[in-house]
């Protein structure tokens, strides 16, 4: 990055551009659940790919970890899927504090018809990326996410 900040572009560094593509993938998400009669959002596809994957029960905690929320936000995107029936709340037998999300048969169907939508969504992101392109892209966003993580403010 330049040292002049003066005469430095701020659009030419990573940030907005960044930005605005996620703003501009989660806009397109959005449309193609709408056209597909889908009523979920990207944050509740995310929750349904993570518990689909885990195949068991996962930690209220946990998830909020993993999806990195923090446990308000992620308390209201349950209670909203638990009410269209699409995660079931459990209480830990272990430990009668913690909270334990599965998915539920409802939420496993929508899961599998949303897979392939994303899927073709993933292709229209990287169309005309090679793969080698795809392996530096990842590299590079690794390596801005470790920045951060390292750096304390």
């Amino acid at each position: 990055m330049q040292k002049d900040f003066e005469k430095a572009d701020f659009n030419k560094t990573v940030g907005p551009s960044i930005g605005k593509t996620y703003k501009m993938m989660s806009i397109f998400i959005c449309d193609q659940f709408l056209k597909n009669d889908i009523q979920v959002t990207k944050e509740q596809w995310i929750v349904l790919k993570i518990l689909h994957e885990q195949n068991k029960s996962i930690c209220q905690n946990e998830l909020a970890f993993i999806t990195n929320r923090n446990k308000t936000t992620l308390t209201r995107l349950i209670n909203v899927m638990e009410k269209n029936q699409l995660v079931e709340r459990l209480t830990s037998k272990k430990d009668a504090r913690k909270k334990l999300i599965l998915i539920t048969a409802k939420g496993e169907k929508l899961f599998l018809k949303m897979k392939p939508i994303m899927f073709q969504i993933m292709n229209i992101f990287q169309k005309g990326i090679s793969n080698q392109e795809m392996e530096t892209f990842i590299k590079i966003t690794n390596q801005i996410q470790n920045n951060i993580k390292n750096q304390s403010l």
